[in-house]
């Protein structure tokens, strides 16, 4: 049985269809556990940079989390080059479970970290090192979950299966959104400052089990083994992406330019810029970036599957171009009030889910399978490096040197006109066999 015929629809006999299922489980859960892990750091940026740094002010702390936030991105891409070369030479099985290890016991290391008050500049440094291996974890995972599914997939339904593996993201982050809501709600303002705050990160001890057990119960895709078998795959994935498909790299880069900012703008930005600049307290801020959420879950898949009927292209650009016309006007209506706020979050993760939900199928379609969890994983791992965890640091200081709190929207603005135009030259491949 070929790849491509592993569909839902087309597979034979129930243990082979059911099979294909848990294929698109394991890594809707693994993602969705990576992700709660990852987002609990933007979520509780305001009390971690009270506890883990010396109070000089509001605006000063939230920097020097946001600072660590960055940080972590800077491993992303070592982690692609780790990530990928075990995807590519050794299965993509093995670099997926490795990276769910790496996600799971830092994120639980960070429930049981001292304090400022309690050991001093050690505990920033160690929540750097936390932060650190977390980024080397990233570069892998997101990236190793598309590939997984999309190659079990075939043309005719990439898009729309590809995108449950960003479903799963929003799962992840509504989850960790939910926690972090009922945490902040169920106790006081010094409950949590004291331990509260603390519970989410240990919790994600059981998502790291759970995610290990489902990969654990896993084969890579037909499509690799096949290439493997015939000695298609190359003896150094890294020197053959280099000689080959460098430039392709750049432009995954440059295409993800409204995904890397936009993504770290909308889930973990604002939910703090509401509660640090706009004076919303923790609760209605949560429960705002919860709902938007929700918009976007509901978003993608539809998204996806019309990225299979009319193409990919079809659906980005004009995404794209929607956050060059109105992400200025949309951080204006934040400052208006609870409904302006509301309304504004709820757009742009509209926007974001149109955008985000095609992706997966698209990257995948760009690089051959000899090479593409090496080219996938770093070139996503550069882009939100660069551009994602440097995003709501960016933000914030463009505020303080504009004194403009919609100031961020132009950031996203032209990062989505860049992207709209290399979007333009792309060649679509949403009808075509994977190579």
């Amino acid at each position: 049985m070929t790849t491509e015929s592993l569909t839902f629809e087309s597979i034979s006999g129930p243990q082979e269809r059911g099979y294909l299922k848990r294929v698109i489980l394991s890594c809707m859960i693994g993602n969705a556990l990576e992700w709660y892990d990852f987002v609990l750091y933007g979520y509780f940026a305001t009390i971690l940079g009270s506890l883990f740094f010396p109070k000089f002010s509001t605006i000063a702390s939230l920097m020097a989390t946001f600072g660590i936030f960055a940080a972590g991105f800077i491993m992303r891409p070592l982690g692609g080059i780790i990530f990928g070369h075990i995807g590519d030479k050794t299965g993509r099985k093995k670099a997926l479970l490795w990276s769910i290890y790496l996600m799971a016991i830092p994120t639980t290391l960070i429930g049981l970290l001292p304090t400022y008050e309690q050991i001093g500049w050690l505990a920033p440094f160690l929540l750097t090192c936390i932060r650190l291996s977390q980024g080397l974890s990233m570069g892998g995972e997101f990236t190793g979950s598309m590939i997984f599914v999309v190659e079990n997939t075939t043309e005719n339904n990439r898009g729309f299966y590809g995108s449950w593996v960003v479903f799963s993201l929003l799962i992840g982050i509504l989850v960790g959104s939910g926690i972090a809501t009922s945490t902040c709600y169920l106790l006081s303002e010094d409950q949590l400052m004291s331990w509260g705050w603390r519970i989410p990160f240990l919790l994600s001890l059981i998502g790291g089990l759970v995610g290990s057990v489902m990969r654990r119960t896993m084969h890579d895709p037909k499509q690799y083994i096949e290439a493997k078998k015939h000695q298609h795959g190359c003896v150094n994935p890294l020197v053959e992406l280099y000689r080959h498909h460098f430039k392709m790299i750049v432009y995954v880069i440059t295409i993800e330019l409204t995904l890397a900012i936009g993504f770290y703008l909308i889930v973990t930005f604002i939910n703090n810029f509401l509660m640090a600049l706009l004076h919303f307290d923790r609760v209605t801020s949560l429960m705002i970036t919860t709902f938007s959420m929700i918009v976007m879950g509901v978003t993608i898949p539809l998204s996806g599957w019309l990225s299979d009927q009319v193409g990919r292209k079809a659906v980005l650009i004009p995404s794209a171009l929607a956050f060059v016309v109105f992400s200025y006007p949309l951080f204006i209506t934040m400052e208006s009030g609870l409904g302006g706020a509301l309304f504004a979050q709820v757009a742009l993760s509209f926007f974001l889910g149109v955008f985000f939900a095609p992706f997966p199928a698209t990257l995948v379609e760009l690089f051959p399978v000899t090479v593409r969890y090496s080219g996938l994983s770093i070139a996503h791992s550069l882009s939100m490096a660069v551009f994602g965890g440097t995003a709501p640091f960016i933000a914030t200081g463009l505020i303080l040197l504009t004194h403009n709190n919609a100031a961020p929207a132009l950031y996203l603005g032209l990062a989505s006109l860049i992207s709209a135009i290399a979007l333009f030259f792309m060649k679509d491949r949403y009808k075509t066999q994977l190579v």
